[in-house]
């Protein structure tokens, strides 16, 4: 075993260089959001919590699937109003730890410098071994980055502890997870895929648990359960926080079960085996992208679409909170439909960034020369990858809205309510047609720049949902900030065309500057 994790050190120092600014930036970027909550908190909850709470209690079945369990709310103090924000926490955490795993070892693979690492005296695990610890490193970070923010706000020493533990553990048990999906299949790719689905699937039946409840026993299924059933402040236990690290550990031995069963740039399970010869029409770039590109765009329309029922059946629940106008405005059930609208578009501007990556991973990994090599031109090979991220957003949109206005006119028995809602979301679609036109641009001018894209998006959340103490030309900087909140505001036709025609510049410069541009 000993030989098998010689040069461990030297892999862990050469990804902690790779990522000494990824790593930082993570962190922190997380941990800030501990005091930020906490002000947009005393500004919304007011002096009296209690009642903000209360308000609350006709729609304790929407509280429960966006954030329970939930303790504490029979005496309510800021600090137990803040620990509803624990699955934003327990989100960024996993989603972390996801992609750092799959970065370092999947993803090394397919690029080809496991393989030059693995001439050096590597030990067979020493790869696995160097990205969990990179993990572990993170999450601990992380874990003394939240307890800090905890204390700042009025936590106790042992209440913000655990808070920062909870959060860590269940990053480091996503880390394990992804340590065994990254052995089952080829690609990194699929391998995330794996980790997020998981992680969608433990968040859905959180919620589900939760509105069954705070001591449902199927709350003990769901890891992003657990952080909440340590119950800081309330009813403190370390119990939760001993199961992440311990199952977290289980999946870690699989992992390294099956990196042994399996070559180098190989998954466990071989890949399906393909025709010797093509259909003739994938003779074309785009045939090329939109097959590449097609079973992504297919589960993010099944997983949007479940997402917009399962929000929109919760809308007669807001109808009954008492001093809800605050947050949805006069009417609360359009209220709440546009917010839901505009959370639903600023997801599949995920999808919108992770379709163009793979344009830079094509370049990367040397596809794109074979492609260059054939008849395909730049401008053709690159606006095909654009026009199928355009075409898989409208199509992502499109179900997205009619899942949450389906789901609200059958709850409130409004039929209306079901246009007016899908009119809402494929509005939205100005601002992922620029989110688009920014990210292709930037890897027009340089692929290394892409990533800023994301800079951009992160930017825009924050803005959109906690923006408004800023000064109006902050918000104005946001690509999310121009379109009004349909169907409780009016549309805006210059807002709309204005929003388009930006994105339409952007994909012309992106064009032109990659045609001008070396690979």
């Amino acid at each position: 075993m000993r030989d098998a994790l010689v040069g461990t050190g030297l892999l862990l120092r050469l990804g902690l260089r790779r990522d000494r600014l990824r790593l930082p930036l993570w962190t922190i970027a997380i941990a800030i959001f501990v005091p930020f909550f906490f002000r947009s908190l005393e500004s919304t909850g007011g002096p009296d919590p209690q009642r903000a709470v209360d308000d609350l209690a006709e729609a304790r079945t929407m509280l429960d699937v966006f954030a329970g369990p939930v303790y504490g709310l029979d005496s309510v103090t800021l600090q137990t109003y803040f620990l509803m924000y624990n699955q934003e926490f327990l989100l960024a955490a996993a989603l972390m730890s996801i992609l750092l795993v799959v970065r370092h070892t999947r993803g090394e693979e397919q690029s080809g410098r496991a393989e030059l690492v693995r001439t050096a005296v590597i030990g067979r695990h020493a790869p696995l071994t160097a990205a969990l610890l990179v993990a572990v490193l993170s999450n601990a970070t992380l874990t003394v980055l939240l307890t800090a923010g905890a204390v700042s706000i009025g936590f106790g020493g042992g209440d913000a502890v655990l808070f920062g533990a909870s959060i860590g553990a269940n990053g480091l048990f996503f880390a394990g997870l992804t340590a065994s999906t990254v052995q089952l299949v080829s690609t990194g790719r699929s391998a995330a895929g794996i980790s997020g689905a998981a992680l969608a699937v433990a968040s859905i039946g959180r919620g589900a648990a939760a509105a069954q409840g705070n001591d449902h026993p199927a709350l003990w299924l769901s890891p992003m359960s657990w952080a909440n059933l340590t119950k800081p402040i309330t009813d403190p236990s370390w119990w939760p926080v001993l199961l992440s690290l311990g199952t977290g550990a289980v999946f870690v031995a699989l992992g390294y079960a099956l990196s042994v069963r399996r070559d180098v740039g190989r998954g466990f399970f071989a890949p399906r085996r393909a025709r010797a010869a093509a259909s003739r029409w994938l003779s074309t770039p785009f045939a090329l992208a939109l097959r590449v590109q097609r079973r992504t765009i297919l589960w993010w329309m099944v997983a949007m679409g479940l997402l917009g029922l399962v929000w929109g059946s919760l809308v007669r629940a807001v109808g009954a909170v008492e001093g809800g106008e605050a947050t949805f405005g006069a009417d609360l059930e359009r209220g709440y439909l546009s917010l839901l609208g505009v959370t639903l578009s600023l997801l599949v501007g995920i999808f919108v960034l992770t379709s163009m990556a793979r344009v830079k991973a094509e370049e990367t990994e040397g596809r794109l020369g074979s492609a260059l090599g054939t008849a395909t031109g730049r401008l053709a090979w690159l606006g095909s990858w654009v026009l199928v991220t355009v075409a898989g957003t409208a199509l992502i949109l499109l179900v997205s809205g009619w899942g949450l206005g389906a789901a609200a006119a059958a709850a409130t028995g409004d039929p209306d309510l079901q246009g007016a809602v899908l009119g809402a979301v494929i509005g939205r679609f100005p601002e992922l047609l620029a989110l688009t036109g920014i990210s292709a641009a930037l890897y027009g001018l340089a692929p290394r720049w892409q990533g800023l894209a994301w800079v951009v998006y992160g930017f825009g959340v924050v803005i959109r949902f906690f923006g408004e103490p800023l000064p109006a030309w902050v918000r104005n900087l946001s690509i999310f900030q121009h379109l009004p909140r349909m169907p409780v505001e009016v549309f805006s036709i210059v807002a709309f065309f204005g929003l388009s025609a930006a994105g339409v510049v952007l994909l012309i410069a992106a064009l032109l500057a990659f045609r001008r541009r070396d690979l």
